[in-house]
């Protein structure tokens, strides 16, 4: 019986364009699914929060909102960016870094 790790892997080994269209695939039909009477493969809410329990540190963050590590610093010391720090490392909330992204981008909207 195949595993994910075994299905993973077999992707990693296609070419780029065919892993283009498996992750097409898998988000499309597995957040909405084929039909409307097969379940969701991926629970995407369940998934976020997960992802939101955890805090990011400076490399992940930085990659979040787009900017280098050097402005980010730079954000945590004027006070834009709410980070804690954990001897010289930073973390920070995923949920106040998505919140901080959405209102970035409705400045440039407006």
């Amino acid at each position: 019986m195949p595993t994910a790790e075994k299905v993973i892997n077999e992707i990693y080994l296609l070419p780029m364009k065919e892993r283009e269209k498996v992750a097409r695939h898998i988000i499309e039909f597995g957040i909405k699914g084929v039909h409307h009477d097969l379940p969701e493969i991926l629970d995407v809410k369940e998934w976020q929060d997960e992802i939101a329990s955890k805090p990011f540190n400076m490399k992940q963050a930085s990659e979040y909102l787009g900017v280098s590590p050097v402005t980010l610093r730079r954000w945590i010391k004027t006070g834009r960016v709410a980070a804690y720090k954990i001897g010289r490392a930073y973390t920070f909330e995923v949920t106040e870094l998505k919140r901080f992204k959405k209102n970035q981008s409705t400045k440039f909207v407006e």
